[in-house]
Order: C-alpha cells, then sequence, then structure tokens
C-alpha cells in the first residue's frame, strides 16, 4: 500500500492540475472578453452614446430653430419695429405669449434702430459695440445664415447660462431690422447628460475651446474647471481641442479612462463621453469571480471523491494484499510480515512464542463426495471457529490449502495445546451431527520459538507435529518442545476415541 504521503501528493497533483486548467481557461476568457469589451466600447458604444447625444442636441434645438424662424417672419413683429417701436405693452405681451407657449426659458427681441434689448419683462437694456458682451448683436447681420445658436449668460433670468437662438429680423424690403430668438436653459442639457450618465454609467460632460467645461453634472466644475490643467485628461486635452471628433486614452487615478469626443458646432462646444475601463469591465469580473468560485467548489468536490476513492482502492488493494478472500483471514504473505515482526520482539516486548501448524482431516473426501463448494464452505466454518476462539493478540492465517496458521504471543508450548485443543473440540463439536456420514475434525502441530529459530524452522517443527498427528490417527493435538535441561520431548492431547479414516 503507498504511504498516505503519496495519497496526499497524488491529490496535490490532481488539485494543482484542476485548479490551474480552471484559472487558466477563465482567466484567458476573462482576458479575451474584456479585449472585446474595450474594442466594442472604443469602435462602437462610446461613439454610439456622443452620436445620440448630438442627435438630442440638434433636436432639442430645431424646434427652438423654427420657432424662432416664425418670429422673424411674423407680420406683427416686423410692422411694430418698422413703425417706430410704439406701445412698450404689445411687444412685452408678445415676448411672454412665444414664452410661455413654447416653454422656453425667455423670448427676446433686439432692435437696430434702438439698440433696445426687448424680453418678457420690458427692456432690459440698449445694446452697445463698445460692450463686448453684446458683441454677438453686431455681428449678426454679417453672418452667413438666417440663425445662430449661441451659448451666453442670460441676463433677463439671474444671468443663468442659456442656450440662445438668434434669428436675424428682416423688413419686408428685405433689410435688417433686428434680431429676435429664444433662450433655452442649459440645465435642460445638463438633465439629457444626467440621464445618460445614469442610463449608460459613463461621464458625459462638455467643454469650450478653451477647454472650460460648461455643462456637467458637477454644476460646481462649470466654468471652473479646464481640462488642460485637469491631472490625466490634460496629457490628451491639447490634441482633443484641436480637433473635431476622435478617441483618446488616458490614466486616472491609476484607471484607464477611455475618451470619444466630438465637436457640436452648434455649441461650439465638445462633447466628451468617458467610461473608466474598471467599471466596463466589472461585470466582466464579477463574471470571473464567480466562475472561480463555483470551479473551485467543483475542484473541492473532485478532490473529495477522489481522496474518498483512492483511498477505497489502496484500502481494497490492502485487504486483498494481505487478506485470504475465502476465509477472510490474513494470507501467507501477510502472516510472513506479521511474524518477522513478532521475531523482532522477543527478548524486548515478548518473552515466549509458539506457532501452530493445522489442516482439516478428510477435506480432500468431502470435495469428492459433497461438492468443492462444500469444501469451500467448511473452510470458511473451520476459520470462523478458530479465530473466534484465540486470543486478542494471537494471529490466525491461512497458511494455504486446508492448512492454517496461529502464532501465540506470550505462549509457550503447553499453553498453545491447550488453546488449540478447544479449538479442536469447539470444530467438532459445532461441524459435527448424529446424521453426518463423515466426521470433520482437524490435526494440529505446535512448536515453540527457540532462540536460533527462523519461521521456516518453527513451521518446520510444527508441521513434523502435524504428520505425527496425521500419523497417529488425525484429530488430535501435537506439540514439539525442546525444555533447557532436558532431552526433545512431546506432548500430546487427543481425545480417548478418535476414527481413523484417511487425509
Amino acid at each position: 500500500m503507498p504511504p498516505i504521503a503519496s495519497r496526499w501528493k497524488l491529490l496535490f497533483i490532481l488539485g494543482t492540475i484542476l485548479v490551474s486548467g480552471f484559472v487558466g481557461v477563465n482567466y484567458a476568457n476573462y482576458l479575451v472578453s474584456s479585449n472585446s469589451i474595450r474594442s466594442a466600447l472604443i469602435n462602437n458604444e462610446l461613439p454610439l452614446t456622443s452620436n445620440n447625444i448630438y442627435s438630442e442636441i440638434q433636436a432639442s434645438l430645431l424646434r427652438p430653430i423654427y420657432i424662432s424662424s416664425l418670429m422673424a417672419n411674423d407680420t406683427f413683429l416686423k410692422e411694430w419695429v418698422v413703425d417706430g417701436e410704439q406701445n412698450l405693452e404689445r411687444i412685452t405681451r408678445y415676448l411672454t405669449e412665444i414664452q410661455n407657449k413654447y416653454q422656453v426659458a425667455s423670448a427676446f427681441l433686439v432692435s437696430t434702430n434702438s439698440h433696445n434689448y426687448y424680453h418678457t419683462g420690458g427692456i432690459l437694456k440698449q445694446v452697445s459695440p463698445n460692450v463686448p458682451k453684446d458683441e454677438w448683436f453686431f455681428s449678426m447681420s454679417s453672418h452667413d445664415k438666417n440663425y445662430r445658436v449661441d451659448v451666453d449668460a442670460n441676463e433677463a433670468n439671474r444671468n443663468h447660462l442659456t442656450i440662445f437662438v438668434n434669428h436675424k429680423l428682416d423688413d419686408f424690403d428685405g433689410n435688417f431690422i433686428g434680431v429676435t430668438g429664444l433662450g433655452l436653459d442649459v440645465v435642460n442639457v445638463a438633465a439629457m447628460i444626467e440621464r445618460y450618465t445614469e442610463n449608460f454609467r459613463r461621464n458625459i460632460y462638455f467643454v469650450d475651446r478653451r477647454g472650460f467645461i460648461k455643462s456637467h453634472p458637477d454644476h460646481s466644475m462649470i466654468d471652473r474647471v479646464n481640462i488642460l490643467k485637469t491631472q490625466g485628461i490634460s496629457s490628451v486635452a491639447e490634441s482633443l481641442l484641436s480637433g473635431d471628433n476622435g478617441f483618446d486614452i488616458y490614466e486616472r487615478d491609476g484607471d484607464t479612462v477611455l475618451l470619444s469626443y466630438r465637436y457640436i458646432p452648434e455649441l461650439d462646444w465638445f462633447l466628451l463621453v468617458e467610461q473608466t475601463e474598471n467599471s466596463a469591465l466589472a461585470p466582466l469580473r464579477q463574471a470571473l469571480y464567480v466562475n472561480l468560485a463555483i470551479s473551485g467548489v467543483i475542484t473541492l468536490l473532485v478532490l473529495l471523491i477522489s481522496g474518498f476513492t483512492i483511498h477505497r482502492f489502496h484500502s481494497s488493494l490492502e485487504s486483498m494484499a494481505r487478506t485470504d478472500k475465502l476465509t477472510g483471514l490474513y494470507n501467507r504473505q501477510f502472516f510472513d510480515v506479521l511474524f518477522s515482526h513478532a521475531m523482532d520482539n522477543v527478548g524486548r516486548h515478548t518473552t515466549r512464542l509458539s506457532l501452530a501448524l493445522f489442516d482439516i482431516d478428510h477435506l480432500k473426501t468431502v470435495n469428492d463426495h459433497e461438492g468443492h463448494l462444500a469444501g469451500d464452505r467448511l473452510l470458511q466454518s473451520v476459520a470462523l471457529l478458530a479465530r473466534e476462539h484465540i486470543r486478542k493478540n494471537d494471529v490466525i492465517a491461512r497458511w494455504g490449502g486446508d492448512e492454517f496458521v496461529i502464532l501465540f504471543q506470550e505462549c509457550d508450548a503447553g499453553s498453545a495445546v491447550r488453546l488449540m485443543e478447544r479449538i479442536r473440540e469447539r470444530i467438532a463439536s459445532s461441524l459435527n451431527t448424529g446424521e453426518d456420514e463423515l466426521h470433520k475434525s482437524i490435526s494440529v502441530g505446535v512448536a515453540e520459538f527457540e532462540a536460533d529459530d527462523s519461521c521456516e524452522s518453527l513451521l518446520a517443527r510444527a508441521d513434523s507435529q502435524l504428520y505425527e498427528a496425521k500419523r497417529q490417527g488425525r484429530n488430535r493435538v501435537l506439540a514439539h518442545v525442546a525444555p533447557p535441561d532436558a532431552a526433545t520431548s512431546q506432548i500430546s492431547a487427543h481425545p480417548e476415541s478418535t476414527p481413523t479414516h484417511p487425509r
């Protein structure tokens, strides 16, 4: 039987193979999947998000552009300006109705003649070419389109950041007489960004061409944080602000950030869509951990089953190596091991040893008359009876054929004879009935261990006594002893009347 260490070594090797296989397969799958996710983010998902946002911005501006176009072509508005901008109440009421009807942040009119800035509350101010904040108005006349989208602070609404749709106002002869339009609260754009951020778990914000953040879920960053001076993104900010759209990668706080950007000409801003690899791969990592946990459970189960199987297998091999299959007693090979161990203990833990060799009388006749199965049953019965009547420290084995051997420890020849006589009587009384034609019995030879004995010499003396017991009529116990101060003598024990049958 392999030592216990060998079993553990086998389980360790098996466990290493399973763990290495599971970890290798799962990690390889993780790498392939992570590369696929990274590629999908770079080539599809982040650009698609920016395209969707850009489409929403364009869609949100189409309606205000259309409304501002209606205002610029409204006969009332043209006539009111041409007629000298009389009756302030009429224009404020008109602008108020436009603001309320279309739910916009503001509605306005700026006249070329008076330079008055009209809104729902009346005249806000007079624009001046000397004021930089009013430059947008004086540049409209030369603008190549009828409208323009600007982002600026709304002075009529506590300077809230507002998207203005400015439309040229011409008189009936096509002369430029002012600018009219609507103001859209940038908060609506921020709400859209927050929606996308929540739905896609991505960082989405706008920056102007100078790098200042103009719209962000964190309002404290607006007009205060510049990406040119922000750690991480500053490494790609310059190339970003000089382009139109593209993709970049940078490192921030130990994490890789994937950045998709595009220029929004309507706002003159850049739309930035960011996603960290850690957040993108979080579900994949969770799946990896789950797979590794399942693999660990499977590995543990396989090792437990393998350990149990190996234990059963080795136990079976061990039993086969030392046990006689028919009788369940030790076999001859294992008895040799036990006998050698007993001889090593003589003089240290054991003072006297005796050995008994016995066989079943007339077994061949039983096989011939009743069949070999009956002979096997007789062998099993004799083995069982003999094992039940030996002492705890004694060893019994099947020597071969119909022969059995018993090693008596701490026992001289006389005591061994008495023990074997009880066994002989028990077998005779248990296996014979009045109806049996053939008397079942055993013949026994006993020898006591001497100082210069080997297993062979001790067995030879016991076998000699067995042969003599057979010669004297069977069903008896004979022993060979060699007293220290006397010649060799023989101890015998046998029934008063012994039937004589051929062996």
